[in-house]
């Protein structure tokens, strides 16, 4: 069987009590039942905690759904007592996944880990794959299933190749990849209240989510009451040397009026970044169609989320609009100052952004099949 994983699997290692978040709160922790057999057996004041504090297969969490063998200092106890081969298969193989395609077992990083965003988004070039001989037994296909599998795999090939052709404009790389033209930035939804009102139909992990998204509504909120101006103004005859100004200057969507909505892209991904973050999304998620359909919209899922964190970073990261980026008035246009990130607090702002939108999304099976059944066709 060929194993394949992204450029940056093998570097990774958790990082511990040094990352600011922790996946040791806020989520059920199972434990399978080799675990627990090994529990059963520790001995000592120890292992009395162990077993006092596994009930139906989990362990109790305490308020704020924090691991009882979380330390103060966000270290784990199971792993201070017992070492590494102790730890309980999901908490030893997060934020890891496996996949596997016929003759194809594919591994990857989930996003939800800090440590994993900070690799993806560190690459200075493509993101690359890398492909070994594993000793795994594979999926036993028919000849039809062999087939279509093939066809898929082919696909999202094109897809990767495309992604990774740094001599291409990347706006043509997103057309020939996904169809983007960027006439409407916000595809494949209509507009910014489109990306909100999908995010909000999904169902939130926990006030963390609920915090963001209110972030993420004040924001479009706010952008649709700077678009009514604007469009008063236009319709006034107020700004229209202003608006012939910039179509002269071929300055797009004034009729659409994102960019005077302040709904422009936040500015905090490179292209490069995007690029890994579009291909490592598709590498996720696309192939699943082999077994739940929805190709289209796992293809688009990709673009959706894309476009989530990169209009919506500042909201998704809990990072407060600083005064210069309030509206103003500029040559008769509502528009927002777009003063550049500071470099420094840049990337911290974008792994938080991915992170929260990771966990909510591709953590969640409902919500993963809402929105693929909302973006499929």
């Amino acid at each position: 069987m060929i194993l394949r994983k992204p450029d940056f699997y093998d570097t990774f290692k958790c990082i511990a009590s040094q990352c600011t978040d922790t996946c040791c709160v806020g989520w059920e922790i199972d434990v399978d039942r080799n675990s627990q057999e090994v529990y059963n057996k520790v001995a000592g004041t120890f292992g009395e905690k162990l077993r006092a504090n596994i009930e139906d297969g989990h362990f109790k969490l305490l308020p704020h759904d924090r691991c009882p063998f979380l330390t103060g200092v966000n270290l784990c106890e199971i792993y201070t007592n017992l070492g590494e081969g102790a730890l309980c298969d999901i908490c030893r193989e997060h934020p890891r996944f496996v996949e596997v395609y016929g003759n194809v077992m594919e591994r990857g990083l989930g996003l939800c880990c800090e440590e994993a965003t900070r690799l993806l988004l560190a690459g200075n070039g493509p993101l690359a794959f890398v492909n070994e001989e594993c000793d795994e037994p594979e999926d036993e296909l028919s000849e039809n299933d062999r087939e279509i599998c093939n066809e898929v795999l082919y696909e999202r090939e094109y897809i990767f190749k495309t992604l990774a052709d740094f001599d291409k404009p990347f706006g043509n790389r997103l057309y020939d990849a996904f169809g983007y033209t960027g006439e409407n930035p916000f595809a494949p939804l209509n507009d910014a209240r489109g990306l909100y009102e999908l995010l909000a139909k999904t169902e939130s992990f926990g006030p963390a989510w609920d915090e963001a998204l209110a972030r993420i509504k004040a924001r479009v909120d706010a952008a649709g009451a700077i678009q009514d101006a604007a469009q008063s103004k236009r319709a006034a005859g107020a700004i229209q040397d202003a608006a012939q100004s910039k179509r002269a200057a071929g300055v797009k969507n004034i009729t659409g009026v994102e960019n005077a909505a302040g709904l422009q892209d936040e500015g905090y991904f490179s292209e490069t970044e995007s690029a890994r973050l579009l291909a490592y999304l598709v590498y996720r998620h696309y192939a699943k169609c082999l077994f739940e359909g929805r190709e289209e919209g796992k293809r688009n899922f990709a673009l959706f989320f894309w476009n989530a964190v990169r209009f919506f970073t500042r909201e998704l990261a809990g990072i407060p609009v600083p005064e210069t980026n309030k509206a103003s008035e500029i040559n008769g246009i509502a528009e927002l100052n777009s003063a550049a990130p500071d470099w420094q607090t840049a990337q911290r702002v974008k792994i938080n952004a991915i992170k929260i939108l990771s966990r909510q999304l591709e953590y969640s099976e409902e919500n993963m099949e809402l929105i693929e059944k909302e973006l499929d066709g």
